[in-house]
């Protein structure tokens, strides 16, 4: 690495990928932006990931391995935060790989809107294809905007490897990862945090990142060993969004409509005897969204707001027990 200031800090977390990581890694090290940095965390993997990093670092200077104890995705990504020295971050999974120019287009555009934020479309990848995903679909493409001006954008797929992240934003707003064990949700609570507190952004069209949803090691494959994961996640964010209280003002409705749709995916992948209970806490947390008169209901599309006023009505029991696998 230069003396030259990084640009960006790319930062990708690894634990038993070694199927994966080699191809992300020549896509890191395809990238035509100078000035960049790779830091890779190997986060106590036992197969032969760590071996594939070192290797790689060998053949690339920019690629900096940091080697630790397992102690969770949370951990693993705060560690990562503060080794980054670019003036933006992005986080790159070691099972995904990006387009050549991801990073340089990202930049050129925060860069030319002075913006804290910037994302782009990307591929669901899976059955060794690529299927174009449009995640910001509706909403207007390389102008830049308060995201609090469309606060309907934290209902999107929480991508949060389709980013540049400005660091100084990050430090000074606090945008950090929980640290709890294993991998569920952190990224969604990140990606709720950078939408509350970036106050510019931008979007690109252009599908930049190769998302694998195929690899049976995913934390998403399965959360029936943590229940209430998304639960303690999206309860951090909205304590982060209540300290911003203009901001919350903007974003809260939207949140309890993104909110309903993160439950729903969680529900249907949890164990039937844990059902009930998070019906219990649906319940006890749109109540009380309500009383607070923070519920929109013309918010939500017609099936979900019949959900929603279907749990309200009749109680998190009876609605358990209507609705045993999903809802």
């Amino acid at each position: 690495m230069s003396d030259a200031p990084v640009k960006v800090s790319v930062l990708t977390p690894v634990y038993n990928v070694e199927r994966y990581v080699g191809q992300c890694l020549e896509s890191l090290m395809a990238q035509d932006l100078d000035s960049i940095e790779f830091i890779c965390l190997n986060d106590g993997s036992t197969d032969g990931s760590a071996e594939i990093l070192h290797a790689f670092a060998q053949r690339d200077k920019r690629i900096r391995v940091i080697d630790k104890p397992n102690s969770g995705y949370g951990a693993t990504m705060n560690q990562g935060l503060d080794e980054a020295r670019g003036e933006y971050v992005a986080i790159v999974e070691s099972d995904d790989f990006i387009e050549p120019t991801m990073m340089r287009r990202l930049y050129e555009a925060v860069v030319k809107h002075g913006c804290d934020l910037a994302k782009c479309n990307y591929y669901a990848h899976y059955d060794g294809r690529d299927h174009r995903f449009a995640n910001f679909k509706g909403f207007k493409y390389g102008k830049p905007f308060d995201p609090a001006d469309e606060p309907r954008i934290v209902c999107t797929v929480p991508a949060i490897w389709t980013a540049l992240y400005r660091r100084e934003m990050l430090e000074r707003e606090g945008v950090r990862f929980r640290e709890t064990p294993g991998a569920a949700f952190q990224d969604a609570a990140f990606t709720l945090k950078a939408w509350f507190a970036a106050r510019s952004c931008v979007l690109l069209r252009k599908p930049l990142l190769h998302y694998r949803m195929d690899n049976p090691g995913s934390s998403s494959v399965s959360v029936s060993d943590k229940p209430f994961a998304v639960c303690d996640e999206l309860a951090d964010a909205e304590r982060f969004l209540r300290e911003r209280p203009v901001r919350a003002k903007a974003f809260l409705p939207w949140f309890h409509v993104d909110k309903l749709g993160k439950y729903r995916w969680s529900y249907e992948r949890i164990t039937p005897g844990n059902r009930a209970r998070f019906a219990g806490i649906m319940f006890d947390e749109y109540a009380a969204a309500r009383e607070a008169g923070e519920l929109d209901l013309s918010l939500f599309g017609k099936a979900d707001r019949a959900i929603l006023c279907e749990l309200l009505d009749d109680g998190a029991e009876a609605f358990a027990k209507a609705h045993p696998e999903t809802f």
